[in-house]
């Protein structure tokens, strides 16, 4: 239309902005209320365990307890290129011979961890490292279980349920030197299930209660050269109960911690808490406490933290193991997953989510799906410059 005067011009402008406004605003209330996810190819035969995205070669790699993708032979792990999954290894010899726990990048090169021995026949020991068309064994390996994965100043860290690599002993924490691996600081006292980095320090966190020779529940930092706690860590408030960590992402300026607790820094948080830098605060709780509930997985996605596992509340919201919280209330997508959630990672501006089930938010999706954000408009704005719509 040709606007006539500035008068009448500004008239339609504000009634465009209104309703665009509200119709934005209903667009998301019913995209959200009807929420729904994608399946990723068909799927896995078996659980996914981590999800790792590798923006150099723009691929998603995948790891768990799974032989096939539909009828090609995957042994474990295995990427996906946005339009189907390819295998990784030679003809008879693809993956590994167990299960994948955990993954990572390093010097452009695809590290995986995990209970398995041998990885494209080669005798790895619980960690390789793809090159993008063979595997190689990394070191020695460990003499039982890799956990987690993480490049801290530019090193690789493995974690884990390990004591020894080959002779040289690694009690549950190792840094990768190049040729071999080294304990770090004298170890820590029980399995490693997750490591992250964030504010130039490599966070820990497991089932353990000591590292190196400071008392750490469950949580602790590492600078390169000491560990130090964060505060009282994690506890259950009836004795006999073991809490553990097994996940943290930082968000809005703290890092969030999940796993299987009931107290965090002495006060009732239930399986989810943020750590601000000098204390713990609550997040409304999720699921319940006493070990019957779990946070296995976080990520950030939009603006959101996305949070997975086993549980179904989220503050006081019914919720089917996966909960949204952007930063004061929780939502959910969907009707969530009917299964555990094990990983998150973000690919191509959508959310994969991996684990154990086989619907997704209402989809029929074999252990690992996507899910995008509302769809809308990309860009406009030629509304007489006043405003630009995304």
């Amino acid at each position: 239309h040709i606007f006539k005067t500035n008068k009448m011009k500004k008239s339609i402008n504000k009634n465009l902005i209104l309703s665009l406004g509200l119709a934005f605003s209903l667009g998301s209330f019913t995209n959200n209320a009807k929420a729904q996810c994608s399946a990723v190819g068909n799927g896995t035969s078996g659980g996914v365990f981590c999800l790792r995205t590798d923006t150099v070669n723009d691929l998603l790699y995948v790891g768990g307890g799974f032989i096939k993708s539909g009828t090609d032979s995957m042994n474990n792990c295995g990427s996906w290129n946005n339009a189907a999954y390819s295998s990784m290894g030679m003809s008879g010899a693809f993956g590994t011979n167990d299960t994948v726990l955990c993954c990572t990048m390093f010097h452009g090169n695809l590290y995986v961890g995990g209970i398995f021995l041998k990885a494209g026949g080669v005798i790895v020991n619980g960690v390789a490292m793809w090159d993008g068309s063979m595997w190689h064994a990394v070191g020695n390996g460990f003499d039982v279980s890799v956990h987690s994965l993480a490049v801290y100043n530019d090193s690789l860290y493995a974690g884990g349920d390990f004591l020894n690599s080959g002779s040289t002993p690694t009690l549950h924490i190792a840094k990768w030197n190049g040729t071999q691996w080294k304990q770090v600081a004298g170890g820590i006292n029980d399995d490693v299930d997750a490591m992250y980095v964030w504010n130039n320090a490599l966070y820990i966190s497991g089932d353990f209660t000591q590292a190196g020779t400071i008392t750490a529940n469950h949580i602790c930092k590492w600078n390169d050269t000491l560990y130090s706690k964060l505060g009282s860590g994690m506890t259950y408030s009836m004795g006999g109960m073991l809490p553990m960590v097994h996940a943290m992402y930082a968000y809005n300026g703290s890092l969030y911690a999940g796993g299987m607790f009931d107290q965090a820094g002495g006060a009732s948080m239930n399986n989810l808490a943020k750590w601000n830098g000098s204390t713990w605060l609550s997040v409304g709780n999720v699921g319940a406490s006493m070990g019957s509930d779990i946070v296995s997985s976080l990520c950030v996605y939009a603006g959101q933290l996305y949070v997975g596992g086993g549980f179904s509340l989220c503050g006081t919201l019914p919720v089917s193991n996966i909960g949204v919280w952007n930063g004061t209330t929780w939502s959910t997508i969907g009707t969530g997953m009917n299964g555990t959630i094990h990983a998150m990672s973000v690919y191509h501006n959508k959310l994969y989510i991996g684990g154990i089930f086989n619907i997704a938010a209402g989809t029929s999706a074999d252990n690992i799906a996507s899910y995008p954000t509302v769809v809308g408009i990309s860009q406009l704005s030629n509304f007489n410059t006043q405003i630009t719509v995304y």
